[in-house]
């Protein structure tokens, strides 16, 4: 009869959302509550609020939300090849077949890849009934978009310059040649008060994401108003993974057996805080449960680049949230499984420091790594946003409910007047005559405190405003009812 009774309800259940391969678009839901919605904002019940200890500490360790976790109790992310699904007994996950696993077996070439990118960038294309809008680096994926628009006239390409003169940045110059190469229309888009945007990022991230990507808000914002009606996005996101950029710290370590041995190794870039700091010690045990539910990430490649790619994939979404809440939808067709198939399954020797991309390149004339091209390579701009729109500093006293008091004050302390001394370290790093003198006082332990504090202070401001909310909703003010959930 107990049988009976749960093949009943399963008949019952109705889907919610299935993730496709990667968990490209996030899904975030609330075991007790029933609420399931894209945006975490709309699924926590703030009134009754509670950290979940091995979430919480895996966002400090992140800068996101990994491993289906998130700081708050009962909400979780749901994963690559999974359905949500509701039935009388509530919300029920289903983990459905990884279709990379067949991929792991496979070869692929570089003219499938080209092949099956052109089709995915023109279809794209061709659902814009304006403009053609390509985020442009010059660097290699926008750099591959652009080479495989086949309607050029329609493409509208925009670059943002990370160095003090931005028009003489390296992205800026590069991107300039490009659009000469390939004709096409191109403008610069000024950046550096994206701090502005700190409560914007909030409520469109909330505690599922670091608010590194505010940058993408001001630069969008920007260009929707430059651009026609109907225009579509087409984004390099998650581009450099796939066609092998990561492959050299993927295969580092020979065998990935410890936790400790994922942070050194998955994590990405130094966008994060210090989980020492959380007032909430745990082990990382459920870190060691992911490499015993797939033992090949000990030493095979492929599985490795996978799940490195699959951890990301929250942070990666950003590239396409922020265009779409300012009204301009967004591809992705690097993600797209017959794409990332390809790009996944081309061999080592070609995927290598993107070998196979630069001879692509270098055949079509668009090498432009070895193009005398007069740049200036250094990265400013968070800087220079840090005293165009100084940050507001960290509430000490909200904070130490989850976070040690004396790590939010070396934050404040270090993104504020103590973090200008620092600044100055890093640019006499890049001076003529100084870079002796700043790499000997690196080699000897003393290296700027700016940069890393402000990535913390990043990191810590979504779990600050969460705590207002929780705050807020307590006092009776009255949280909105969330717009994008689906109730129990």
């Amino acid at each position: 009869m107990e049988g009976a009774a749960i093949t009943q309800a399963r008949a019952e259940e109705r889907l919610v959302y299935e993730s496709d391969w990667l968990g490209s678009r996030p899904c975030f839901y609330n075991l007790r509550t029933g609420r399931a919605s894209p945006r975490i904002n709309d699924v926590i019940d703030f009134a009754d609020l509670e950290f979940d200890p091995a979430g919480l500490n895996d966002f400090l360790d992140f800068g996101f939300c990994v491993f289906e976790r998130t700081p708050v109790r009962d909400v979780r992310l749901l994963r690559h090849s999974s359905r949500l699904l509701r039935g009388p007994g509530g919300l029920r996950v289903e983990y459905l077949d990884d279709p990379t696993r067949e991929w792991f077996e496979r070869s692929s070439t570089v003219d499938e890849v080209v092949e099956a990118a052109s089709a995915a960038v023109n279809a794209a294309a061709e659902r814009a009934t304006g403009d053609v809008v390509v985020p442009t680096s010059g660097g290699l994926d926008s750099r591959f978009i652009n080479l495989l628009l086949a309607d050029r006239p329609r493409v509208r390409a925009f670059t943002y310059g990370l160095s003090d003169r931005p028009e003489r940045s390296d992205e800026v110059v590069k991107a300039a040649e490009l659009s000469r190469l390939l004709g096409f229309r191109w403008e610069t888009v000024e950046l550096g008060r994206f701090h502005r945007h700190l409560d914007e990022w909030d409520d469109l991230f909330g505690p599922a994401m670091h608010a590194h990507g505010m940058y993408q808000m001001e630069f969008y914002r920007e260009v929707t108003a430059r651009v026609a009606p109907g225009s579509v996005v087409i984004s390099g996101s998650c581009g450099d993974t796939l066609a092998g950029g990561d492959d050299r710290i993927v295969s580092e370590l020979p065998i990935l057996d410890r936790p400790d041995d994922m942070l050194a190794w998955f994590r990405w870039a130094p966008m994060y805080a210090d989980s020492a700091a959380s007032l909430f010690p745990t082990d990382r045990d459920h870190w060691r449960s992911q490499i015993e539910q797939d033992p090949r990430l000990r030493t095979e490649f492929r599985p490795r680049v996978v799940f490195l790619i699959r951890q990301q994939a929250l942070f990666y979404s950003y590239l396409a949230a922020v265009p779409e809440a300012y009204g301009l939808p967004c591809a992705t067709p690097f993600v797209e499984a017959e794409v990332a198939r390809a790009l996944l399954t081309l061999p080592w020797e070609q995927r290598n420091r993107r070998l196979w991309q630069r001879d692509l390149f270098r055949r079509r004339g668009l090498d432009l790594e070895f193009a005398d091209l007069p740049a200036d390579w250094r990265n400013t701009l968070n800087l220079r946003a840090l005293r165009r729109v100084p940050v507001p500093p960290l509430d000490v006293g909200l904070l130490r409910e989850i976070v040690k008091p004396e790590y939010v004050r070396w934050v404040n302390r270090n993104v504020g007047r103590v973090g200008l001394p620092w600044e100055a370290f890093v640019r006499l790093g890049w001076t003529r005559g100084f870079r002796r003198a700043t790499a000997a006082l690196r080699a000897a332990g003393i290296d700027d405190q700016r940069s890393p504090a402000y990535f913390a202070y990043l990191t810590l401001r979504p779990l600050e405003a969460l705590l207002r909310r929780r705050d807020r909703a307590c006092a009776g003010s009255g949280e909105p009812e969330p717009a994008h959930a689906t109730e129990a």
